[in-house]
């Protein structure tokens, strides 16, 4: 694992000197571009990525696999470099991400959060850490209640992984619908406060609504994964704390 990773690094460091040092990383007829999109795997799809965190689009663990992440990743990168914003990654998008025209990601204001009131319907959360007591709780496979605060809307999600936080993907078809209605059905990163019911006791924690990752439940209606986060959960790319969702687990607890 050790000496795969050093290869992949060594590997990195070169394309990147390549890029730098010649502006292109293919040759002048273009024989050589990449060319990838949703569902595509393999080195390629790594060193996009690679590149696309390095000019502060890519903020998710690098994998093998281009999906609607990295889609939607390419897609802003495209729109802000003026091209076509499809998600794919063409000779011209290619051609313009491996150079030293590449336009970096602007930097965003950090939105103030605005506490929503709370549904009627939906129970206040308990402050429970992630790591001493919620971790040890929820099992990889397991199946949980999860209540919207604002909306009173309910749905249930699975365990599929995550080690710093939760990765969820929705039971079922019905209850994607239900968990996209919360974000007026549109996917995106905005954090909500949630509270989760677990072994019989409702803990407060935040989500967020943009599919990522691998699909591991086939047939649910959303694509790859999604993060629910607790009282001291960490980030996987930065192992920090992330301020939003914490704030969203506080008014989750009712503070």
């Amino acid at each position: 694992m050790i000496k795969k990773i050093s290869y992949l690094l060594v590997g990195f460091i070169i394309a990147v000197s390549f890029i730098f040092s010649s502006g292109r990383v293919y040759a002048e007829d273009n024989s050589n571009a990449l060319m990838l999109k949703d569902g595509d795997e393999g080195d390629n799809v790594i060193l996009v990525q690679l590149r696309l965190k390095d000019l502060g689009y890519f903020n998710y663990k690098i994998t093998n696999y281009y999906g609607p992440y990295t889609t939607q990743t390419v897609a802003d990168f495209q729109k802000n470099n003026n091209l076509p914003a499809d998600g794919v990654l063409g000779p011209e998008t290619s051609d313009v991400l491996f150079s030293n025209a590449a336009i970096r990601k602007p930097v965003e204001e950090r939105k103030k959060i605005v506490p929503k009131a709370k549904a009627p319907s939906v129970p206040t959360g308990r402050l429970k850490d992630w790591f001493s007591y919620v971790l040890p709780r929820f099992d990889r496979g397991e199946k949980i209640k999860v209540y919207d605060v604002a909306t009173g809307i309910t749905y249930y999600m699975v365990r599929v992984g995550g080690r710093n936080h939760a990765d969820v993907e929705p039971a079922t078809k019905y209850d994607t619908e239900q968990f996209k209605k919360t974000y007026d059905g549109e996917w995106t990163w905005e954090r909500r406060a949630v509270v989760v019911k677990l072994d019989g006791e409702y803990i407060a924690a935040s989500t967020n609504g943009f599919p990522h990752g691998y699909e591991s439940i086939p047939g649910n209606g959303m694509t790859g994964q999604v993060c629910i986060h607790f009282l001291n959960s960490k980030t996987h790319v930065r192992d920090t704390t992330d301020p939003l969702h914490q704030a969203m687990i506080m008014i989750a607890a009712g503070k």
